[in-house]
């Protein structure tokens, strides 16, 4: 009975070990059927299946303890975070995006914005911060996963809810790093749509409101990004995705572009055209982020096919990765069970990885793209404003090699000073801000930014 009862006490502790996420899954089931974990599989201890320090030689399974894979690399590496605890993370990647905590529905249950569960996203973002990651969250507007009830709404309770979503999470994330503002505006455009402007004088007046909202409600040091799926491998796509695009680019709105990249849009197309469209994306002087990739096998069927896997990484991974306008990869999900793509999982159940790892892994180290971020930030950089001439809205970059006070100035031809478009601390890194010169008369202007010993002028021009 004594014996009984201690058994019954280990299985509970270990289903709390499993519950957290801490313990494999199929070495507890073999726990619960031989009553320890002596493995019976003898190719667990093999010489051969101790790969990356998961499975020392007595068959121990441990936690990888890192580094990242792209640690000091000039570009991230990250991954989503799904809604299971996974204490291993921060040890394999550089940035994080919450796979589904971050989406409208999965906060607002009802139209009652007291009782909207903010849970899941608190602990990714938590997280990202704790473990210095750079957070993506994902997304403010879709067609997809919104709350059911807004549908019932008219527009002007529907904007004002959208609203509400958008300030609240500004409230509440201050310092994201980026976000998808829009998601899959090409496939996927959301129901109440008309609340935001339809589609409008410009055909994507929806996207465009949805952008000026999140520049209004968020962070100004948090980078806003369109995302969508089955661009880079389509010509006619990327052509259609550059155009609303180059409509926020235009307005100053646009900080970076998403580019899905699933295996049912990479497996089975030409490289080259995978090139080209990045090519084209990259002409916008905007930054492309490879936003949700996963690759394994062909249509996700059959049995996990290493060879197969490691193939595709091979061929793929490094034309998006050495493409100078790619500033980062997120893949989509790396634990065994736990990835959307059944079959395009990276890390097995025992905490062994699988070859294309193994090769990402040393290809990582190898590839040369190695160089410290703040190696390749210049000192300081004051760049030209866009567009220029302008009528309404121009954007102004800058970047600072650390954290200082900034000081961006606007100015009339006669040093008189007009506008003052920042006066803060600023983190290291390209920051953005958008001038909007409506209420000045045409004809050219100047625009100073100081900081430290550091002091830039250039000149601009308004145009009605």
């Amino acid at each position: 009975m004594i014996n009984q009862c201690n058994k019954l006490s280990k299985i509970f502790f270990f289903y709390l070990i499993l519950f957290f996420g801490l313990l494999p899954v199929n070495t507890f089931a073999q726990f619960v059927t031989n009553g320890n974990f002596e493995s019976s599989n003898t190719n667990l201890v093999d010489s051969s299946d101790v790969e990356g320090g998961l499975i020392d030689a007595s068959g121990v399974i441990s936690v990888y303890e890192g580094p990242p894979l792209a640690e000091g690399q000039s570009k991230f590496l990250g991954c989503c975070y799904g809604s299971m605890t996974d204490t291993s993370f921060a040890s394999y990647w550089t940035q994080l995006t919450p796979e589904n905590a971050g989406k409208w529905g999965s906060v607002a249950g009802s139209s009652d914005t007291s009782n909207w569960n903010w849970s899941a996203l608190d602990f990714a973002y938590n997280y990202a911060k704790e473990n210095d990651l750079i957070f993506k969250d994902h997304t403010l507007i879709w067609g997809n996963q919104q709350p059911y009830w807004i549908n019932s709404l008219d527009s002007a309770e529907q904007i004002s809810y959208i609203e509400t979503w958008i300030r609240m999470v500004g409230e509440k994330y201050p310092e994201m790093d980026m976000i998808d503002v829009v998601n899959e505006p090409l496939h996927a455009p959301p129901s109440y749509r008309e609340a935001l402007g339809g589609d409008g004088e410009t055909g994507w007046d929806w996207v465009i409101q949805s952008f000026e909202l999140a520049k209004e409600y968020l962070s100004p040091n948090t980078k806003l990004l369109i995302n969508d799926y089955n661009i880079i491998n389509s010509n006619s796509n990327t052509n259609s995705y550059l155009q609303i695009i180059n409509l926020l680019k235009d307005r100053g709105l646009i900080d970076g572009i998403g580019v899905q990249g699933h295996r049912f849009e990479l497996e089975n197309t030409d490289t080259t055209i995978l090139k080209n469209n990045l090519d084209n994306l990259a002409a916008t002087g905007l930054p492309v982020y490879i936003s949700e990739m996963d690759l394994g096998n062909i249509n996700d069927t059959g049995e996990p096919d290493d060879d197969l896997q490691l193939q595709l990484y091979e061929s793929i991974f490094p034309l998006l990765w050495e493409h100078p306008g790619v500033k980062g990869i997120t893949l989509w999900g790396y634990l065994e069970g736990r990835t959307w793509q059944r079959t395009c999982f990276l890390v097995r159940d025992d905490g062994t990885w699988r070859p294309a790892l193994e090769w990402l892994a040393q290809y990582l180290d190898d590839s040369g793209i190695d160089e410290p971020l703040s190696a390749l930030t210049p000192d300081y950089k004051l760049e030209q404003n866009y567009p220029n001439p302008f009528n309404r809205a121009t954007r102004i970059d800058f970047e600072i090699p650390e954290e200082s006070f900034v000081s961006l100035k606007v100015y009339n031809i006669l040093g008189q000073e007009v506008a003052v478009l920042a006066e803060k601390e600023f983190s290291a890194g390209l920051h953005s801000v958008t001038f909007e010169a409506s209420h000045l008369v045409n004809g050219m202007y100047f625009y100073t930014l100081r900081t430290g010993d550091f002091a830039d002028t250039k000149k601009m021009f308004t145009i009605r």
